[in-house]
């Protein structure tokens, strides 16, 4: 890989997605593959369930389910999208595929931290609980939606509509930004008129990485005073901190932040490849992430454990992974 000859496995990059999967089903493969899986699978859910409390009673039946039109009731998609990525990181790692260094993409930040021994499974599944709780009373109140095009073509369609209240709030590619903002303010970007780029509404039930959110903020930080930080075991990479953290910094702050700062992917991108990232590993249910990295960085490995066969749910470290390799 990227001419190396010797056998040393691969510099690993885990990425975590943020919110915006359907979490449906996405387990249901792997917990029925053999091997180990289904315990750590059994082990993570138990935990989640029981520091979420009746917020995560569907989480299980979700995930595991073969049915793809289950209703996902408010606060589910967001646990069992942080599921995924803890269940994932703790299969690879099992399996001696450890990363070294981890990028989550906003909301990912909550597992990304935990994949990382910053908080165990149950402070991060109270985190999510904490952001969940800190964002009622906004849902359907604001959006947040992909434009196809880049950063600096985004900003002029914004000027062009004249509405202060979007917000560029995420850079994921070369070619691809998100638009935050409020409801009124995104029927606004869809109506404009001209040319413009390709936009899809995201499943994201509100308006993130957006300045006008201090009060979701302010809620989630005095949640957050009843997580505990531990240190860092694998590097952690920050989009939205625009830096590799270190067990000086304040992360539950840092989470706090997330809310109301924008991301730059490609920034994040652009600095681990640099230090030597030579596979990127997408724990999430799509491949979403590996799309922007080779956007990013054209000619990298993408693997996506969730987008094909499960033959690599027992490679050993001696052995190279492969998983579904994207285009």
């Amino acid at each position: 890989m990227n001419g190396r000859t010797d056998s040393r496995p691969p510099s690993l990059a885990f990425l975590v997605p943020g919110q915006g999967g359907d979490p449906r089903g996405a387990l249901n493969g792997l917990y029925h593959a053999g091997g180990a899986t289904w315990t750590a699978i059994d082990d993570i859910l138990y935990d989640i369930e029981e520091a979420a409390g009746t917020a995560g009673r569907d989480v299980r039946t979700v995930l595991l389910s073969d049915a793809p039109d289950q209703p996902l009731a408010p606060g589910v998609p967001q646990l069992a999208t942080y599921a995924i990525s803890v269940v994932l990181d703790r299969v690879l790692t099992s399996l001696g595929h450890r990363p070294d260094v981890i990028v989550g993409q906003s909301f990912g930040e909550i597992a990304a931290l935990v994949c990382a021994g910053v908080f165990d499974i149950s402070d991060g599944t109270r985190a999510v609980c904490a952001l969940n709780a800190a964002f009622r009373g906004f849902e359907g109140k604001g959006a947040m939606v992909l434009v196809l095009a880049a950063e600096h073509e985004t900003r002029e369609l914004l000027d062009r509509i004249g509405r202060s209240d979007l917000v560029v709030a995420c850079v994921n590619s070369p070619e691809q930004t998100i638009v935050s903002g409020p409801t009124e303010a995104i029927e606004a970007l869809f109506a404009a008129d001209g040319d413009r780029p390709r936009l899809v509404r995201l499943a994201v039930p509100y308006a993130s990485h957006h300045p006008g959110l201090v009060a979701v903020a302010d809620r989630f930080r005095a949640s957050l005073s009843r997580v505990t930080q531990r240190p860092l075991r694998v590097s952690v990479h920050s989009p939205v901190g625009h830096r590799t953290y270190t067990d000086t910094d304040d992360l539950r702050e840092a989470l706090v932040d997330c809310v109301t700062n924008p991301l730059d992917l490609v920034a994040a991108l652009e600095h681990v490849g640099k230090q030597g990232a030579e596979l990127f590993v997408e724990l999430g249910v799509g491949d979403g992430l590996c799309r922007c990295v080779h956007a990013t960085l054209p000619g990298a490995n993408t693997l996506a454990p969730l987008a094909g066969d499960l033959s690599w749910s027992t490679t050993p470290r001696s052995q190279p992974l492969v998983f579904p390799r994207l285009r």
